[in-house]
């Protein structure tokens, strides 16, 4: 069976606005934030915004909403059973 077809549906998403803008939903988790990035774990695994003059505007992690805004330049997915563990320099 295709390992895609396996995955469950989760309630995570991502809308990004003119790359200034981003709201994200299954947040479970902020790991590390500054104005160059901020790691996230969601429901479909860890995500990596990355940028410049980045800022939370919002935090519901009862909810799991995230926002952010700044200058997004990348979007990186992780999946959770690779999460990397000892974060050294990572920001």
């Amino acid at each position: 069976m295709d390992p895609i077809q396996n995955r469950s549906v989760s309630s995570h998403s991502l809308e990004m606005h003119a790359r200034a803008h981003v709201a994200l939903t299954g947040v479970s988790e902020v790991i590390a934030f500054d104005d160059t990035q901020v790691i996230l774990m969601t429901e479909s695994g860890e995500v990596a915004l990355t940028g410049q003059g980045l800022h939370v505007t919002k935090l519901m992690l009862e909810e799991g909403k995230l926002t952010v805004e700044g200058r997004i330049d990348g979007i990186f997915y992780t999946d959770k059973k690779e999460r990397r563990r000892g974060r050294k320099g990572a920001l």
